[in-house]
């Protein structure tokens, strides 16, 4: 992807952080902003956790990264370009994201739909749980 071209072709003005901050949506999928800044901080590029705010609202004004509330206390962001219509399942543990698309699921969506007359614009499926990892500690844990 081209991260400057992207930029150019939403009307942004291009500055080294938005550009740091769209390489970091290509490595990770799904971030919020203090993970950003955490990043960055590891990294030693010094940034406003406001400037992050800022650069993500104007991201997702233009439609370059598609914004989430996954229950937690921050939202999530994830590139949005090119990106096929996916649902979530969302670790009530740790926060991890696992996106998954599944055919079954999206026809019976419609069907339910149009049994109740209703016509889809857009929708979004988040299922909550525990992960693997977070399900072997929440078990292995004593029992008070």
């Amino acid at each position: 992807m081209d991260l400057t071209k992207q930029l150019k072709d939403a009307g942004i003005k291009i500055t080294q952080h938005k550009l740091a901050i769209l390489a970091l949506f290509s490595e990770h999928k799904h971030l919020d902003a203090f993970k950003i800044l955490t990043i960055f901080q590891s990294k030693n590029i010094d940034i406003s956790l406001a400037t992050i705010y800022r650069i993500l609202a104007s991201f997702e004004e233009h439609n370059i990264i598609t914004k989430h509330n996954f229950g937690n206390e921050h939202a999530n962001y994830e590139l949005a370009v090119a990106n096929e219509h996916h649902d979530h399942l969302i670790c009530m543990g740790c926060g991890k994201v696992i996106e998954f698309v599944n055919q079954e699921i999206e026809e019976l969506q419609l069907q339910i739909a149009k049994q109740n007359q209703f016509e889809v614009h857009n929708h979004t499926l988040n299922i909550y749980g525990f992960c693997v990892e977070c399900k072997i500690l929440k078990t292995s844990k004593p029992i008070n």
